[in-house]
């Protein structure tokens, strides 16, 4: 009887259960910015990456002007296959803020954390983009056999900006990771104030 009423007389501790209220105010400004780029990124990988043009010039014997032909675009999908992964990144800054603008934090995260996982996939983002920007693949490589003939291959403007967004998306994520910091030590130094406030250090006696 004693043991019953002993079990009875735990205190049951109700946990709030959380609630999935979107709220887009929950992100920073550099968090913005983060998932905005990133999902432009998406597009701009499939835009044209290489220009490849023949040009057909006389023997030197001959003379005579160059003509030009431009005979094909290559996207940045097509050159780079691995250009997809980029995709997973995205995902991944996408799903974060969702949880965060709905829960306030990612239940699941808590090293890394949310900001960090962030800095992480947008800075990946950059790696591969860069990675592919620097190299061309066998696909944009053409070997004619008519002579006389030049190829040039050279970048289209899509190249240049999904280089120029992976790396502000990849930046902004990393300022934000100094902003949390800073955000941090004024809260602590609010505390801090705070305190002396209510806890005035006395003199010390002579």
């Amino acid at each position: 009887m004693t043991g019953q009423q002993a079990v009875e007389s735990v205190p049951v501790v109700a946990y709030p259960a959380l609630r999935f209220r979107f709220d887009a105010r929950r992100w920073t400004p550099p968090e913005v910015i983060t998932v905005g780029l990133s999902l432009l990124l998406l597009h701009f990988v499939t835009r044209p990456w290489y220009d490849i043009r023949l040009a057909a010039c006389p023997p030197p014997q001959i003379g005579g002007s160059c003509q030009i032909t431009q005979i094909a675009s290559v996207s940045g999908k097509d050159a780079h296959g691995y250009l997809w992964i980029t995709i997973l990144p995205v995902i991944a800054i996408v799903a974060v803020l969702i949880l965060r603008a709905g829960f306030g934090h990612v239940p699941f995260l808590t090293w890394p954390d949310d900001k960090q996982v962030l800095a992480g996939a947008a800075s990946l983002n950059f790696v591969i983009v860069a990675a592919a920007f620097l190299t061309k693949s066998a696909s944009v490589t053409v070997h004619p056999n008519l002579q006389f003939v030049g190829v040039s291959v050279t970048w289209e403007s899509a190249a240049f900006v999904a280089l120029v967004i992976s790396a502000v998306a990849a930046g902004a994520a990393i300022l934000n990771l100094h902003a949390r910091d800073a955000q941090w030590q004024q809260a602590a130094s609010r505390m801090l104030t705070r305190r002396t406030a209510r806890h005035p250090r006395l003199p010390d006696p002579d």
